[in-house]
């Protein structure tokens, strides 16, 4: 029985100090050192309330009213350690059994006075000296009280100076911390702009070259077909092409050398039209109607992320599926306010990439299986959702939502997607924007 009741205190016991811990742990600094403080007042100035009386009445009033003064200044003892000194040296003085009060703002005064200087301590000992004055019959110094009284500053006031400079240490340790690991960063950083700068060379020099050897071939072999269109359109479609690798190439070396990008707002549905405009021009089956509404003005990196997912969306689509239809919509969508529980209404705009099945099966290239990860960590860097997957009727279906920030942000607010449309509509792609792979092959283009 007596087992059984230790049991239930103890466990008693670890539930109340586990939710006295989780309480502290949940209170803000300020609030902590405000409950410290005003404990320590309490727990120093209780005793010494009690004893009070011990002292006999003569200025009882005087007494506890200094005393209590003492004991108000210790709550802020942290603000004005000196003046709770002062206190607490009068209280003592009046009443050496307030001796408490004096010892807790003595150690105050060594660890929170800003300035600290020994000679703050020197009042307590001179009011020290006037109470060890008792000149008995005998003509005598009462030595003992002066040395208590002493003791009971000085030792506090060196405990403090102990505090101070372990306080100091650490703040200096954690400082020489923060410079470590600021030189730390620089050097990783230094590290990678150097590689960056490395890369950026490496592709001017290699790639660059390549494109102009190849705009080059390109334009002797539209000046020697001249008069055959059948040959001047090719050479003039490669060089176009040539020429915009040649302007995206020096974007990503600027990107790559820290120049940054712009941060101009810019409509994607231009460079798409062109990009459909050059897939035409060399045979592909492919539709992109003509914007209505005004422009939709995205952020430079993300409209380059939608241009660049309709730009695989399409080469998918001419490796895994030669010879189809391919659709390319851009469409912008507003939603209610009550659709997104924000209070305020949301754009999104949505691109959608739907190629039908493959005329000439045996024209496919091999994939590399690539693509859709790609394509999903694009979207996933600007905050849109991307949806992939097979159409019941064959084919294959892309679908880019991409929230459209108002014009006082320059980011994306990454907003979830509604999927109510995807439920009525069963063209559109199922989700397979996680990693998983999809469980048909297509899933690996």
């Amino acid at each position: 029985m007596r087992g059984a009741t230790r049991r239930t205190i103890r466990r008693t016991t670890q539930r109340a100090t586990r939710a006295a811990a989780r309480a502290w742990a949940s209170r803000t600094p300020a609030e902590r050192a405000a409950i410290t403080d005003v404990s320590i007042a309490a727990a120093v100035l209780l005793p010494s309330l009690i004893a009070l009386p011990a002292g006999g009445t003569h200025l009882l009033g005087l007494r506890f009213a200094t005393l209590l003064l003492a004991g108000v200044l210790l709550v802020a003892r942290r603000r004005v350690p000196w003046l709770a000194l002062l206190a607490a040296s009068l209280a003592t003085l009046l009443d050496y059994s307030s001796r408490l009060t004096m010892m807790a703002a003595s150690y105050a005064v060594a660890v929170y006075q800003r300035r600290f200087r020994s000679a703050v301590l020197l009042l307590p000992v001179l009011l020290g000296i006037l109470y060890s004055l008792d000149v008995p019959p005998d003509d005598r110094l009462d030595l003992d009280g002066l040395v208590a009284f002493t003791a009971d500053v000085l030792l506090p006031a060196l405990t403090g100076l102990a505090v101070r400079q372990q306080r100091s240490y650490g703040r200096a340790v954690r400082r020489g911390n923060r410079i470590v690991d600021g030189l730390i960063e620089g050097t990783a950083d230094l590290a990678v702009e150097r590689e960056r700068a490395r890369l950026a060379r490496d592709l001017h020099d290699g790639i660059g070259h390549q494109l102009s050897i190849a705009t080059l071939y390109a334009g002797v072999l539209e000046q020697r077909a001249a008069g055959d269109e059948r040959l001047t359109a090719p050479a003039r479609t490669v060089q176009d092409a040539c020429a915009g690798a040649a302007q995206q190439l020096s974007g990503m070396l600027g990107v790559l050398r820290g120049q940054g990008g712009t941060a101009e707002r810019t409509d994607p549905r231009g460079s798409i039209t062109e990009l459909v405009h050059s897939l035409r021009a060399a045979g592909v089956d492919v539709h992109f109607p003509k914007a209505r509404g005004p422009a939709v003005l995205l952020p430079h990196e993300t409209a380059l992320t939608v241009f660049r997912i309709t730009q695989e969306a399409l080469t998918n689509a001419l490796k895994h599926a030669p010879g189809a239809r391919v659709d390319v919509t851009l469409e912008q969508e507003c939603a209610p306010p009550e659709a997104d529980g924000t209070g305020s209404p949301r754009t999104t705009l949505t691109l959608r990439v739907v190629n039908g099945p493959a005329r000439h099966p045996g024209w496919g290239a091999p994939s590399s299986g690539l693509g859709l990860r790609g394509m999903r960590e694009r979207a996933r860097a600007c905050g849109a959702t991307l949806a992939t997957g097979p159409l019941p009727e064959g084919g294959f279906a892309v679908r880019l939502d991409v929230p459209v920030p108002d014009r006082s942000t320059d980011g994306l607010s990454g907003l979830p997607r509604d999927r109510s449309a995807d439920a009525q509509d069963p063209n559109q792609p199922r989700d397979q924007s996680a990693d998983a792979p999809a469980p048909n092959q297509e899933e690996k283009r």
